[in-house]
């Protein structure tokens, strides 16, 4: 058996079953990527140089995050693969994700920029554009889930939303979460509640080419303001970091985003928790000093 004819088997009996439409849609996807590296050759003739050199020359033109999508899915065949027997040894721990091309660079909104931008749309919801990015830099959410809210998904009276649907556009239509965890209720402020209420008509706000609406407008707000340019998902970052830099708990940033477990929470953002760990230090080190001086006598007696 070829690896494609093994991963096409094995992504319909053990994948197909348990995914959304729309993550069946990457998986072939990922499928016509295998066929094209790896046609024609066999189980038993991979080796990990043949792996590591056809990973190397896909990484030449898509980003690493591509590439390491890519390779988490294979990689996870082959270990089945190896179960099954097809495989006599392991030959996927040394593979290494490589990648030549830099791809998107993840932005976050500085505490300043993040409420300049969250100031200026509360004043300014002219779009349906603007108020899924306000949504998203006050809620976390991600773009599927912004796009697929309705009015019936908040609760005015408890201040909340429920986040129980994602609108795909890899197959143009409502569907479920990304997982069952991303099922979740989110709290909200009091100007936002007021504002979808204002401008409850401009929901549900997914159409046909909702993400480049989005994206552009959000460029355009980008722009006038002075702030970085930064990428719609990276709303959902700016929106955790700006929570964990100003203290709020791990576990409950992690809910608030969907996330299975606070590790991945942890792997996203641990760069911040790194920045507030300074910050703390320093107040740590502040309240130390001020600290009344032990005399010799304290010492002595300590």
């Amino acid at each position: 058996m070829t690896l494609p004819e093994y991963f096409l088997e094995w992504y319909e009996r053990y994948r197909k079953p348990d995914i959304r439409e729309s993550t069946q849609v990457r998986y072939m996807s990922e499928y016509h990527r295998v066929i094209k590296l790896f046609d024609g050759i066999k189980l038993d003739q991979l080796t990990t140089p043949l792996i590591q050199d056809e990973l190397d020359e896909y990484g030449k033109t898509v980003a690493y995050t591509t590439v390491a999508k890519f390779w988490d899915v294979v990689k996870s065949s082959l270990r089945d693969a190896h179960i099954d027997g097809l495989i006599k040894k392991d030959i996927w721990s040394r593979v290494k994700v490589r990648s030549k091309n830099a791809g998107a660079v993840k932005g976050v909104l500085s505490a300043t920029d993040f409420v300049k931008l969250q100031s200026y749309l509360f004043q300014h919801i002219e779009t349906e554009s603007d108020l899924g990015i306000l949504i998203a830099l006050e809620t976390g959410a991600r773009l599927g889930e912004i796009a697929a809210l309705t009015f019936n998904d908040i609760d005015f009276k408890n201040s909340t939303i429920s986040i129980s649907k994602s609108y795909s556009a890899a197959v143009q239509k409502v569907t479920d979460t990304k997982n069952p965890q991303s099922h979740r209720i989110i709290s909200i402020t009091k100007d936002l509640k007021h504002t979808l209420k204002e401008y409850q008509d401009f929901l549900p706000l997914y159409s046909h080419y909702y993400n480049r609406q989005f994206s552009r407008r959000l460029n355009v707000i980008l722009e006038k303001l002075d702030i970085p340019k930064i990428r719609f998902h990276d709303l959902r970052h700016s929106h955790a970091s700006f929570l964990l830099y100003n203290g709020v708990s791990i576990d409950y940033v992690s809910k608030r985003l969907g996330h299975k477990n606070t590790r991945i929470t942890l792997d996203v953002y641990a760069h911040m928790l790194k920045e507030k760990e300074h910050k703390e230090d320093e107040i740590a080190l502040d309240f130390l000093s001020a600290s009344p001086q032990m005399s010799p006598e304290s010492k002595n007696n300590a």
